[in-house]
């Protein structure tokens, strides 16, 4: 028999308890001073999966050993993370995954009980707040305009500087808590909104910086095939909603003699913007010398090669 457990639009299912006796003999060996006894049973005990963390949590609360309740905190925390492997693995494997699904995974990897709904219900409320004001009459730049507004002076969503990042700015969850971010969170969340409101605003990625570009959609009438042409009208940096033209950033690429090609201006998929930000996130670990996390993310990461498009 099999029990599902949902995230986002995703399923996943793990096998029903095993022996519970089985289970009690081994949450009593968690004391056991041998470290080889410890690794065997908490291999066993993080097989159960998502279904004994009720019963770590409430040896937890109830033992006052410190040791054990560090391996506890460690054995769910391993369980927590294969969960999420299993979902990122999924999304991945998706046709056209989600954003804002593969955001909550990112943030599920760090908060395991986040809010989902609280966190829809905010994005639905500056969505519909930008709803209001935006009509088809309106020129891009009008638009981008009043969704600046909205989002970084009704909802005072601020943007950090990389230098001054942390961990937990580029988890959605606390974004939109703190209303503190990243180009990368913060881009993320406004790509969402623009989605929803049919504007598009679309990630790309230069060397050293993250930014959004606003796509107008062109149709050479002479051609036969009347394929649309996607050109960049402007730029939008996620941070603080600043408008750059073309120029401004042919300014920089010059500045930095950065090389481009054909790809360099096409918008990233939805895979790209996941690993991008895991591996900003990855180097803000790091930077703290969290190896554990910094070997998590990477697992997380190699999950894409064969996947990124």
């Amino acid at each position: 028999m099999k029990i599902y457990f949902s995230f986002g639009t995703y399923l996943i299912f793990y096998p029903m308890m095993k022996d519970p006796k089985e289970l009690k003999a081994l949450l009593h060996l968690l004391d056991d001073p041998d470290e080889e006894v410890y690794e065997t049973v908490s291999d066993k005990i993080i097989h159960y999966g998502k279904e004994v963390i009720p019963r770590l949590e409430s040896l937890w609360e109830h033992t006052h050993d410190n040791q054990v309740q560090e391996r506890i905190e460690d054995i769910i925390h391993k369980v927590n993370f294969n969960e999420v492997y299993a979902h990122f693995t999924m999304w991945n494997r998706a046709e056209k995954p989600g954003l804002l699904a593969g955001a909550l995974l990112l943030a599920n990897y760090r908060f395991p009980q986040i809010d989902e709904e609280a966190i829809r219900k905010t994005i639905k409320s500056v969505h519909q707040s930008c709803w209001l004001e935006i009509n088809d009459y309106l020129t891009p730049l009008e638009k981008i305009t009043i969704i600046n507004s909205i989002f970084y002076n009704m909802y005072k969503f601020k943007g950090l500087e990389l230098e001054e990042n942390k961990p937990n700015h580029y988890f959605i969850n606390e974004v939109i808590e703190t209303r503190l971010g990243n180009n990368y969170s913060l881009g993320i969340i406004y790509q969402i909104i623009c989605d929803m409101l049919d504007v598009p605003v679309y990630a790309i990625q230069l060397p050293k910086q993250y930014i959004l570009a606003y796509y107008d959609t062109l149709y050479d009438f002479r051609n036969k095939t009347n394929e649309p042409i996607h050109k960049i009208q402007f730029y939008i940096d996620p941070n603080n909603g600043m408008i750059y033209t073309q120029n401004d950033v042919d300014v920089f690429i010059n500045k930095y003699e950065i090389k481009t090609d054909a790809n360099t201006f096409l918008p990233l998929s939805n895979k790209t913007i996941l690993f991008k930000n895991l591996e900003a996130l990855m180097q803000v670990y790091q930077l703290l010398q969290e190896d554990d996390k910094v070997e998590e993310i990477q697992k997380l990461m190699a999950l894409y090669s064969d996947h990124l498009k």
